[in-house]
């Protein structure tokens, strides 16, 4: 049973009004959500529908959106400006004999459109045309308000929407419902209409705020077979039963219906907490409850089942037939006659050589900002002088070829794209690749990545850092690389000081970055450099308070401040990367002054061992050494563990921030 507030009311999950365009009495006069209480709106309900239509050649599929929302304070007004996103142009390139190309992007992917003729055996090409498009139709957006005692409804108009063009792709629709403030009922609805049948798209019933109600419901021909995973730290009620569906080709209008057995999903999700967006989670959507979707199998008009996906091999191979990613790996470097004039193949160690690769190409192109998947041509990439992650690692692998380094791509999905599904092999979700340097003996392989400009080898940028990437190599069997454990953050400073009998603490602090902490230091600085560490000099001055004989002060330049305040938390908490961070103090104290106090000295962990916190002080002949050390062991933790977590950054703040007394 869920509770809102209202006098005397309960409501009942079947109670939930699912009728658009006349919210209730109760829904216009809630002024708060019982089960939480703080939150600044709540849906309170939303409905998908999912439906197939069936083509001469293909099918279109429309996703049928509607919801209501509650905004209940005024930081839930923004609850009114909404984004749509969808697809155009997307490519229906051939790859792969007679499995599709589908490309991914960020929010979705391409096809061949072609089709099997069960007659002769053959890929009938070019069925579709050359591009798939998506539209948003049907956009209906109202605000209903009281004004004494009557609804008063706010109905936005056309002229206040924006169509946007991202890229050629990425087109969105943005607008705002009018009249939205304290106590207004917000209703949604539109169809998106969408050419790309070979996807689903990731339904999520939690977002940013709690969920009274939330279903989907979807019907797929079994012509389309898809795998599909439930995921979220709340659960849905899903289930699937088999139905039909009749149609009637376009092409044959005087023919009669065909009927055909399809698939009924129905995933239902009640009292859903919010899941706001949050700085120690790497992407919501891995934990909210939902459903994402691979296609497995296809059939078009009814023809024999084709297997499009079901294996990482099959994967695999499809990468490496693609003329975009795997073709380009046969081909010779566009900057061979600069490596070559440059002597870089001379070069005996293999590191070297290596990182001297990377700065020529990284001389001639630099990169966009992007992570993508699929490269351009290197050599228009060269032209351009620039491109994504995608286009100059490409370049780089054919490079370090040209020097005679065995090179190889290793996909992932970026972690702030979510999770690779669990339960079954996925190319659509699949964004981007690194490159992976392959020893000539061994299996300790070394990595590189054009977002990695003033890093260095094995220093990749924390969108990367996941725990399931693939080594994907020609004539050999594809493995699965672990990148959260190559990459790790080390900074150690030493401070050497002087207090003076009036309060002044003088010295100098000598910063040593590594790894990723020197990479982030010469990003912040501005500072281009390859290199595996970094070097940072300064004076510090702390005036302390003297009075009664003693001198007060906080030591530390820099105190830490913890960032998780909350008592309780819902999600893990996701780090950048693993790495330490070490402060060791030498203090020398004025002539006949020594350390108050016994001294402090503490090791807290969690119970994994995956965070680690220790602070020890020392004090003899004049001198003070105050030293703490923070290690993050594991990139991600679980919410059972964050009273431990956040235990451990009290300490190190209460420590950082407090003085010490000498007299």
């Amino acid at each position: 049973m869920l509770l809102l507030a209202m006098p005397c009311m309960t409501v009942q999950a079947q109670d939930i009004n699912m009728k658009f365009g006349k919210p209730t009495k109760e829904e216009l006069q809630m002024t708060t959500y019982a089960a939480e209480p703080e939150a600044e709106a709540v849906m309170l309900c939303r409905l998908t529908d999912v439906n197939y239509t069936v083509q001469i050649s293909g099918y279109l599929v429309d996703y049928h959106e509607k919801y209501r929302i509650k905004v209940l304070k005024p930081e839930g007004a923004r609850q009114a400006h909404i984004v749509i996103p969808f697809l155009k142009n997307q490519s229906t390139d051939t790859v792969g004999g007679s499995k599709f190309s589908l490309k991914s992007t960020t929010t979705g992917i391409s096809s061949t459109n072609s089709y099997f003729d069960s007659q002769n055996g053959s890929l009938m090409e070019d069925a579709l045309g050359n591009y798939s498009d998506e539209s948003v139709e049907d956009l209906k957006a109202t605000a209903f308000n009281m004004d004494n005692g009557k609804v008063v409804k706010s109905v936005l108009k056309k002229s206040d929407i924006i169509k946007t063009e991202i890229d050629k792709q990425h087109h969105q629709i943005e607008f705002t419902v009018p009249d939205v403030k304290v106590g207004t009922v917000i209703e949604i609805e539109y169809c998106l209409h969408s050419e790309l049948f070979w996807q689903l798209r990731d339904w999520y019933a939690q977002c940013e705020i709690p969920v009274v109600y939330a279903k989907l419901d979807m019907e797929i021909p079994n012509y389309l077979i898809f795998n599909l995973e439930e995921h979220g730290i709340q659960r849905l009620t899903c289930t699937c039963v088999q139905g039909t569906m009749r149609y009637k080709l376009e092409s044959d209008p005087l023919a009669a219906p065909t009927v055909v057995n399809t698939n009924h999903y129905v995933c239902v999700g009640r009292d859903l907490t919010a899941m706001p967006k949050d700085d120690y989670v790497w992407n919501t959507g891995d934990h909210c409850a939902g459903l994402t979707a691979e296609l497995k199998q296809y059939s078009l008009r009814g023809t024999m089942m084709l297997d499009y996906a079901k294996t990482w091999e099959q994967i695999d191979q499809m990468l490496l037939d693609d003329a975009d990613l795997g073709k380009q790996l046969n081909d010779h470097s566009p900057l061979a006659k600069e490596l070559q004039e440059a002597k870089i193949g001379e070069i005996a160690s293999e590191q070297e050589r290596a990182a001297a690769v990377f700065k020529l190409v990284i001389s001639h192109v630099n990169w966009d900002g992007t992570y993508k998947m699929w490269p351009a041509n290197t050599s228009e990439t060269l032209k351009k002088g620039s491109g994504s992650n995608a286009d100059i690692n490409m370049l780089l692998i054919q490079s370090l070829q040209e020097v005679g380094i065995t090179a190889a791509p290793v996909v992932l999905r970026t972690r702030d794209l979510g999770l690779m599904p669990h339960n079954f092999p996925s190319i659509t979700k699949l964004s981007s690749f690194v490159v992976a340097i392959l020893p000539k003996v061994g299996s300790t392989y070394t990595y590189l990545d054009a977002s990695s400009k003033n890093g260095y080898l094995n220093v990749l940028s924390e969108p990367l850092l996941v725990e399931k990437a693939r080594l994907v190599m020609k004539g050999k069997k594809s493995q699965w690389v672990n990148l959260q454990k190559i990459t790790k953050s080390q900074k150690n400073t030493i401070i050497d000081a002087v207090l003076s009998a009036d309060g002044k603490l003088t010295g100098t602090q000598t910063t040593r970055y590594e790894g990723l902490a020197a990479m982030k230091y010469r990003q912040e600085k501005g500072i281009s450099e390859f290199a595996p560490d970094a070097t940072e000099k300064t004076d510090i001055e702390i005036l302390g308070e003297v009075k009664d004989g003693q001198i007060c002060l906080c030591p530390y330049p820099q105190p830490v401040e913890n960032p998780f305040k909350a008592e309780t938390r819902k999600m893990p908490v996701e780090f950048g990367s693993t790495g330490t961070e070490r402060v060791v103090m030498n203090i020398a104290l004025p002539e006949g002054m020594s350390l108050v106090g016994e001294p402090r000295n503490t090791i807290i962990t969690t119970p994994d061992k995956g965070l680690e916190g220790r602070i020890f002080t020392t004090s003899s002949d004049g001198k003070v050494q105050i030293s703490s050390q923070f290690s993050i062991n594991k990139i991600s933790h679980s919410e059972k563990n964050y009273p431990d977590l956040k235990q451990i950054f009290d300490m190190l703040s209460a420590f950082t921030t407090e003085k010490i007394t000498v007299k």
